[in-house]
Protein backbone atom coordinates (compact mmCIF):
# COMPACT_ATOMS: atom_id res chain seq x y z
CA UNK A 1 0.00 0.00 0.00
CA UNK A 2 1.29 3.34 -0.62
CA UNK A 3 2.35 5.65 1.72
CA UNK A 4 0.18 9.04 1.95
CA UNK A 5 0.83 12.31 3.99
CA UNK A 6 -2.13 13.43 6.15
CA UNK A 7 -1.73 16.28 8.89
CA UNK A 8 -3.50 16.54 11.90
CA UNK A 9 -3.64 18.61 15.12
CA UNK A 10 -2.46 17.56 18.30
CA UNK A 11 -1.24 20.81 20.00
CA UNK A 12 0.96 21.36 16.67
CA UNK A 13 1.31 20.70 12.98
CA UNK A 14 2.15 16.92 12.11
CA UNK A 15 3.45 15.83 9.09
CA UNK A 16 3.52 12.03 9.17
CA UNK A 17 3.36 8.99 6.59
CA UNK A 18 1.70 6.00 7.98
CA UNK A 19 0.34 2.78 6.44
CA UNK A 20 -2.31 4.21 4.29
CA UNK A 21 -3.29 7.61 5.11
CA UNK A 22 -4.72 8.21 8.57
CA UNK A 23 -3.19 9.07 11.52
CA UNK A 24 -3.61 8.43 15.06
CA UNK A 25 -4.80 11.46 17.30
CA UNK A 26 -3.53 10.56 20.56
CA UNK A 27 -4.78 13.46 22.18
CA UNK A 28 -7.88 12.84 21.21
CA UNK A 29 -10.45 9.72 21.56
CA UNK A 30 -13.59 10.90 20.57
CA UNK A 31 -12.63 10.66 16.50
CA UNK A 32 -11.27 7.41 15.03
CA UNK A 33 -7.48 7.15 14.24
CA UNK A 34 -6.84 9.41 11.31
CA UNK A 35 -9.65 12.47 12.01
CA UNK A 36 -9.39 15.25 14.98
CA UNK A 37 -11.64 16.75 16.36
CA UNK A 38 -12.88 20.33 14.96
CA UNK A 39 -16.21 21.52 16.90
CA UNK A 40 -18.34 18.32 16.73
CA UNK A 41 -17.19 17.08 13.57
CA UNK A 42 -14.27 14.77 12.34
CA UNK A 43 -11.79 15.81 9.87
CA UNK A 44 -8.84 14.45 8.37
CA UNK A 45 -6.74 16.77 6.04
CA UNK A 46 -4.61 14.92 3.12
CA UNK A 47 -1.74 16.78 1.74
CA UNK A 48 -0.87 15.42 -1.31
CA UNK A 49 -2.53 17.28 -4.37
CA UNK A 50 -4.56 14.54 -5.85
CA UNK A 51 -7.38 15.07 -8.75
CA UNK A 52 -10.99 15.46 -8.16
CA UNK A 53 -12.21 11.49 -8.73
CA UNK A 54 -9.35 10.30 -6.61
CA UNK A 55 -10.30 12.42 -3.73
CA UNK A 56 -13.74 11.19 -3.22
CA UNK A 57 -12.65 7.50 -3.67
CA UNK A 58 -9.93 7.72 -1.47
CA UNK A 59 -12.39 9.32 1.58
CA UNK A 60 -14.56 6.46 0.73
CA UNK A 61 -11.95 3.90 1.01
CA UNK A 62 -11.29 4.70 4.44
CA UNK A 63 -14.84 4.54 5.12
CA UNK A 64 -15.32 8.09 5.16
CA UNK A 65 -16.70 10.45 2.86
CA UNK A 66 -15.67 14.29 1.92
CA UNK A 67 -16.12 17.34 3.91
CA UNK A 68 -20.24 18.23 3.96
CA UNK A 69 -20.71 21.69 4.13
CA UNK A 70 -24.20 21.52 5.22
CA UNK A 71 -24.39 24.25 7.37
CA UNK A 72 -22.22 27.98 7.87
CA UNK A 73 -21.78 26.87 11.74
CA UNK A 74 -19.90 23.83 10.59
CA UNK A 75 -17.87 26.01 7.47
CA UNK A 76 -16.49 28.56 10.39
CA UNK A 77 -15.63 25.78 12.24
CA UNK A 78 -13.47 24.03 9.60
CA UNK A 79 -12.21 27.47 8.59
CA UNK A 80 -11.20 28.64 11.45
CA UNK A 81 -9.08 25.19 12.28
CA UNK A 82 -7.46 25.33 8.85
CA UNK A 83 -6.22 29.24 9.41
CA UNK A 84 -5.79 28.31 12.99
CA UNK A 85 -3.06 25.52 11.98
CA UNK A 86 -1.84 27.29 8.93
CA UNK A 87 -2.88 25.11 6.58
CA UNK A 88 -2.20 27.90 4.22
CA UNK A 89 1.28 26.41 3.29
CA UNK A 90 0.07 22.61 1.50
CA UNK A 91 1.43 22.22 -1.66
CA UNK A 92 -0.99 23.13 -3.65
CA UNK A 93 1.06 21.85 -7.53
CA UNK A 94 -0.19 25.13 -9.63
CA UNK A 95 3.29 26.43 -10.14
CA UNK A 96 3.28 25.45 -14.30
CA UNK A 97 -0.16 26.62 -14.51
CA UNK A 98 0.89 29.95 -12.77
CA UNK A 99 3.75 29.96 -15.74
CA UNK A 100 0.86 29.13 -18.27
CA UNK A 101 -1.28 31.92 -17.18
CA UNK A 102 1.71 34.07 -17.34
CA UNK A 103 2.45 32.94 -21.09
CA UNK A 104 -1.05 33.87 -21.93
CA UNK A 105 -0.83 37.21 -20.30
CA UNK A 106 2.04 37.92 -22.51
CA UNK A 107 0.81 36.93 -25.56
CA UNK A 108 -2.20 38.71 -25.11
CA UNK A 109 0.05 41.67 -24.58
CA UNK A 110 2.00 41.03 -27.98
CA UNK A 111 -1.46 40.57 -29.87
CA UNK A 112 -2.23 44.55 -28.47
CA UNK A 113 1.09 45.48 -29.81
CA UNK A 114 0.89 43.75 -32.85
CA UNK A 115 -2.30 45.73 -33.70
CA UNK A 116 -0.21 48.85 -32.97
CA UNK A 117 2.50 47.97 -35.32
CA UNK A 118 0.18 46.96 -38.15
CA UNK A 119 -1.88 49.99 -37.54
CA UNK A 120 1.63 52.12 -38.34
CA UNK A 121 3.29 50.04 -40.68
CA UNK A 122 1.15 48.09 -41.95
CA UNK A 123 3.45 44.44 -43.59
CA UNK A 124 6.29 45.88 -43.80
CA UNK A 125 6.78 46.01 -39.81
CA UNK A 126 10.99 45.84 -38.86
CA UNK A 127 9.79 43.93 -35.56
CA UNK A 128 6.86 41.27 -36.94
CA UNK A 129 7.54 39.02 -39.90
CA UNK A 130 4.47 38.49 -42.27
CA UNK A 131 4.31 35.21 -44.67
CA UNK A 132 2.57 36.10 -47.73
CA UNK A 133 0.33 33.54 -49.51
CA UNK A 134 1.86 31.79 -52.10
CA UNK A 135 0.92 32.99 -55.81
CA UNK A 136 -1.67 30.75 -57.33
CA UNK A 137 -1.04 29.75 -60.88
CA UNK A 138 -2.93 31.23 -63.80
CA UNK A 139 -5.84 28.59 -64.91
CA UNK A 140 -5.53 26.53 -61.53
CA UNK A 141 -9.11 25.10 -60.58
CA UNK A 142 -10.81 27.74 -58.67
CA UNK A 143 -11.75 24.69 -55.69
CA UNK A 144 -7.89 24.62 -55.42
CA UNK A 145 -7.38 28.17 -54.61
CA UNK A 146 -6.69 27.57 -50.92
CA UNK A 147 -4.79 24.85 -50.89
CA UNK A 148 -2.65 26.52 -53.38
CA UNK A 149 -2.43 29.41 -51.27
CA UNK A 150 0.09 27.60 -48.81
CA UNK A 151 3.05 29.36 -48.76
CA UNK A 152 6.50 27.40 -49.33
CA UNK A 153 7.84 25.99 -46.16
CA UNK A 154 4.18 24.72 -45.05
CA UNK A 155 2.00 22.04 -46.15
CA UNK A 156 -1.78 20.92 -46.13
CA UNK A 157 -2.06 16.90 -44.96
CA UNK A 158 -3.88 14.96 -43.21
CA UNK A 159 -4.70 16.22 -39.21
CA UNK A 160 -3.74 14.74 -36.08
CA UNK A 161 -7.12 15.74 -34.82
CA UNK A 162 -9.40 12.56 -35.11
CA UNK A 163 -11.66 13.52 -37.70
CA UNK A 164 -10.53 16.42 -38.65
CA UNK A 165 -10.07 16.07 -42.19
CA UNK A 166 -7.05 17.94 -43.39
CA UNK A 167 -4.98 20.14 -41.47
CA UNK A 168 -2.28 22.91 -41.71
CA UNK A 169 1.27 21.91 -41.05
CA UNK A 170 5.29 23.61 -41.14
CA UNK A 171 7.66 21.95 -42.65
CA UNK A 172 10.14 24.80 -41.24
CA UNK A 173 11.19 26.46 -37.85
CA UNK A 174 8.75 29.28 -37.11
CA UNK A 175 9.86 31.79 -34.03
CA UNK A 176 6.99 33.07 -31.61
CA UNK A 177 5.04 35.77 -32.85
CA UNK A 178 5.23 35.31 -36.45
CA UNK A 179 2.86 36.14 -38.64
CA UNK A 180 0.97 33.48 -40.72
CA UNK A 181 -1.34 35.83 -43.01
CA UNK A 182 -4.84 37.34 -43.33
CA UNK A 183 -7.93 35.39 -42.98
CA UNK A 184 -9.41 35.18 -45.88
CA UNK A 185 -13.38 34.71 -47.35
CA UNK A 186 -16.33 35.74 -48.51
CA UNK A 187 -17.52 38.84 -46.08
CA UNK A 188 -21.15 38.96 -45.10
CA UNK A 189 -23.40 40.96 -42.52
CA UNK A 190 -26.45 38.69 -41.97
CA UNK A 191 -26.88 37.66 -37.89
CA UNK A 192 -23.68 35.85 -36.73
CA UNK A 193 -24.25 32.15 -35.66
CA UNK A 194 -22.38 29.24 -34.94
CA UNK A 195 -20.71 28.53 -38.32
CA UNK A 196 -17.66 26.32 -39.21
CA UNK A 197 -15.05 28.35 -40.96
CA UNK A 198 -16.06 31.58 -39.66
CA UNK A 199 -15.01 34.87 -37.88
CA UNK A 200 -16.97 37.83 -36.52
CA UNK A 201 -15.30 40.50 -36.58
CA UNK A 202 -16.16 44.22 -35.26
CA UNK A 203 -16.64 46.84 -37.83
CA UNK A 204 -14.15 49.86 -37.82
CA UNK A 205 -15.34 52.98 -36.46
CA UNK A 206 -18.68 51.95 -36.27
CA UNK A 207 -20.73 49.72 -34.33
CA UNK A 208 -21.94 46.34 -35.02
CA UNK A 209 -19.61 43.34 -36.97
CA UNK A 210 -19.57 41.26 -40.35
CA UNK A 211 -18.31 37.58 -40.77
CA UNK A 212 -15.77 36.38 -42.67
CA UNK A 213 -16.23 32.96 -43.91
CA UNK A 214 -13.76 30.88 -45.23
CA UNK A 215 -16.17 27.87 -46.32
CA UNK A 216 -15.58 27.93 -50.13
CA UNK A 217 -12.60 27.38 -50.72
CA UNK A 218 -12.63 29.05 -54.18
CA UNK A 219 -12.73 32.42 -51.76
CA UNK A 220 -10.25 31.56 -49.19
CA UNK A 221 -6.85 31.01 -47.99
CA UNK A 222 -4.80 28.37 -46.66
CA UNK A 223 -5.18 29.51 -43.06
CA UNK A 224 -8.88 28.04 -43.41
CA UNK A 225 -7.32 24.63 -43.04
CA UNK A 226 -5.99 25.31 -39.04
CA UNK A 227 -7.55 23.47 -36.88
CA UNK A 228 -8.41 23.78 -33.12
CA UNK A 229 -6.50 21.93 -30.64
CA UNK A 230 -7.80 19.60 -27.71
CA UNK A 231 -4.87 20.66 -24.88
CA UNK A 232 -2.75 23.67 -24.37
CA UNK A 233 0.48 22.02 -25.17
CA UNK A 234 -0.90 21.53 -28.78
CA UNK A 235 -1.97 25.09 -29.54
CA UNK A 236 0.48 27.36 -31.08
CA UNK A 237 -1.20 29.66 -32.90
CA UNK A 238 -3.78 32.58 -32.05
CA UNK A 239 -6.13 34.99 -34.37
CA UNK A 240 -5.38 38.41 -33.79
CA UNK A 241 -8.46 41.26 -34.36
CA UNK A 242 -7.10 44.39 -36.04
CA UNK A 243 -8.08 46.95 -38.92
CA UNK A 244 -11.00 44.63 -39.37
CA UNK A 245 -8.62 41.95 -40.38
CA UNK A 246 -7.90 38.72 -38.58
CA UNK A 247 -4.22 37.46 -38.31
CA UNK A 248 -2.85 34.17 -37.70
CA UNK A 249 0.01 34.62 -35.30
CA UNK A 250 2.34 31.96 -33.40
CA UNK A 251 2.35 32.02 -29.83
CA UNK A 252 5.39 29.92 -29.07
CA UNK A 253 8.22 29.02 -31.35
CA UNK A 254 7.07 26.18 -33.67
CA UNK A 255 9.08 23.17 -34.83
CA UNK A 256 9.26 21.45 -38.33
CA UNK A 257 6.76 18.48 -38.57
CA UNK A 258 4.36 20.47 -36.53
CA UNK A 259 -0.06 21.34 -37.21
CA UNK A 260 -0.78 24.71 -36.79
CA UNK A 261 -3.27 24.87 -34.13
CA UNK A 262 -5.67 27.99 -33.02
CA UNK A 263 -8.69 27.78 -30.05
CA UNK A 264 -11.43 29.14 -32.56
CA UNK A 265 -13.32 30.42 -29.45
CA UNK A 266 -16.13 28.80 -27.11
CA UNK A 267 -18.75 27.91 -29.44
CA UNK A 268 -16.75 26.19 -31.74
CA UNK A 269 -15.15 24.29 -28.82
CA UNK A 270 -18.80 23.29 -27.13
CA UNK A 271 -19.03 21.85 -30.57
CA UNK A 272 -15.87 19.63 -30.26
CA UNK A 273 -16.74 18.86 -26.66
CA UNK A 274 -13.40 20.83 -25.44
CA UNK A 275 -13.56 23.40 -22.71
CA UNK A 276 -10.58 26.12 -22.63
CA UNK A 277 -10.90 27.26 -18.70
CA UNK A 278 -7.79 27.98 -16.85
CA UNK A 279 -8.30 26.82 -13.34
CA UNK A 280 -6.73 30.33 -12.26
CA UNK A 281 -9.87 32.25 -14.02
CA UNK A 282 -11.74 30.80 -11.12
CA UNK A 283 -8.74 30.48 -8.59
CA UNK A 284 -7.66 34.29 -9.30
CA UNK A 285 -4.39 32.88 -6.57
CA UNK A 286 -6.86 32.42 -3.83
CA UNK A 287 -5.79 29.26 -1.63
CA UNK A 288 -7.83 26.38 -2.24
CA UNK A 289 -8.73 22.80 -0.72
CA UNK A 290 -11.39 20.65 -2.12
CA UNK A 291 -14.12 19.57 -0.02
CA UNK A 292 -16.58 17.73 -1.92
CA UNK A 293 -17.39 16.28 -5.15
CA UNK A 294 -21.14 17.44 -6.17
CA UNK A 295 -23.28 15.94 -8.42
CA UNK A 296 -26.51 16.79 -9.96
CA UNK A 297 -29.41 15.22 -9.98
CA UNK A 298 -32.91 16.12 -11.82
CA UNK A 299 -35.00 15.00 -9.03
CA UNK A 300 -33.10 15.90 -6.01
CA UNK A 301 -30.76 19.01 -7.59
CA UNK A 302 -27.31 19.47 -5.90
CA UNK A 303 -25.95 16.79 -3.77
CA UNK A 304 -22.94 15.83 -1.71
CA UNK A 305 -20.87 12.42 -2.44
CA UNK A 306 -22.97 11.12 0.41
CA UNK A 307 -25.77 12.03 -0.57
CA UNK A 308 -26.45 14.29 1.37
CA UNK A 309 -28.55 17.36 -0.28
CA UNK A 310 -26.65 20.37 -0.65
CA UNK A 311 -29.07 22.82 1.00
CA UNK A 312 -26.37 25.66 2.52
CA UNK A 313 -24.06 27.45 -0.59
CA UNK A 314 -21.27 29.85 -0.31
CA UNK A 315 -20.40 30.46 -3.72
CA UNK A 316 -17.93 33.02 -5.19
CA UNK A 317 -19.41 36.02 -7.43
CA UNK A 318 -16.73 35.96 -10.11
CA UNK A 319 -17.20 39.35 -11.78
CA UNK A 320 -15.08 38.86 -14.19
CA UNK A 321 -17.41 36.00 -15.47
CA UNK A 322 -19.39 37.60 -18.55
CA UNK A 323 -21.59 34.25 -19.24
CA UNK A 324 -22.62 31.83 -17.90
CA UNK A 325 -20.94 28.94 -16.07
CA UNK A 326 -20.87 26.08 -17.70
CA UNK A 327 -20.80 23.16 -15.64
CA UNK A 328 -20.54 19.28 -15.80
CA UNK A 329 -23.34 16.89 -14.06
CA UNK A 330 -20.55 16.24 -11.38
CA UNK A 331 -18.30 19.03 -10.17
CA UNK A 332 -15.50 19.86 -7.30
CA UNK A 333 -16.51 21.80 -4.50
CA UNK A 334 -13.46 23.87 -3.77
CA UNK A 335 -13.04 25.85 -0.18
CA UNK A 336 -11.11 29.02 -0.82
CA UNK A 337 -9.27 31.62 0.96
CA UNK A 338 -9.36 34.99 -0.88
CA UNK A 339 -7.66 38.68 -1.29
CA UNK A 340 -10.14 40.05 0.91
CA UNK A 341 -9.66 38.00 4.08
CA UNK A 342 -12.41 35.34 3.26
CA UNK A 343 -13.60 31.73 2.28
CA UNK A 344 -16.00 31.00 -0.58
CA UNK A 345 -16.97 27.88 -2.48
CA UNK A 346 -15.47 27.63 -5.86
CA UNK A 347 -17.16 25.68 -8.41
CA UNK A 348 -14.57 23.35 -9.59
CA UNK A 349 -15.17 23.02 -13.58
CA UNK A 350 -13.28 20.76 -16.11
CA UNK A 351 -9.46 22.21 -17.01
CA UNK A 352 -8.21 19.31 -19.14
CA UNK A 353 -7.54 21.25 -21.61
CA UNK A 354 -4.37 22.95 -19.29
CA UNK A 355 -3.59 20.01 -16.80
CA UNK A 356 -4.00 16.86 -18.51
CA UNK A 357 -6.75 14.16 -18.49
CA UNK A 358 -6.24 14.06 -14.91
CA UNK A 359 -7.95 17.43 -13.98
CA UNK A 360 -6.73 19.73 -11.21
CA UNK A 361 -4.82 18.00 -8.24
CA UNK A 362 -5.27 20.04 -5.06
CA UNK A 363 -5.06 18.79 -1.10
CA UNK A 364 -8.76 17.92 0.10
CA UNK A 365 -10.73 16.95 3.63
CA UNK A 366 -12.24 13.70 4.01
CA UNK A 367 -15.13 13.40 6.84
CA UNK A 368 -15.74 10.73 9.40
CA UNK A 369 -19.87 11.05 10.70
CA UNK A 370 -19.87 7.75 12.49
CA UNK A 371 -18.45 9.79 15.54
CA UNK A 372 -19.81 13.42 14.94
CA UNK A 373 -21.41 14.62 17.76
CA UNK A 374 -21.42 18.33 20.09
CA UNK A 375 -18.74 18.01 22.79
CA UNK A 376 -19.95 19.08 26.20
Amino acid sequence: MTREGFVVATGLLLALNLTGFLFEDTMNGECRPGFVRVDQWCFSFYTEPTSMLQSSDVCHQHGAHMAVLDSQEKEKALTDYIEQMGFFHIHQERKELYKIAKHESDVQAEKNKFCEDYKLHGTHSGKYRHIPNAQIPIGSPPHLRANLSTPPGFSIKLSNIPGAGLGAWTDQFVPQYTILGVYEGIIHTREPVFELYSWQVDRQGSNGTYVIDAADPACSNWLRFFNSPTTYTEENVIPVQCAGLVFYMTSRDVYPGTELLLWYGDGYGRFLGVNRIHPEYDLNGSVALRANVITYIDDKGLVFDDWTPVTYQNWFDNDDDEGETVLDQMFGLLLTYHHDNKWYWVAERNYTYYTGHEGLKLPFICEDSTNNSRVG
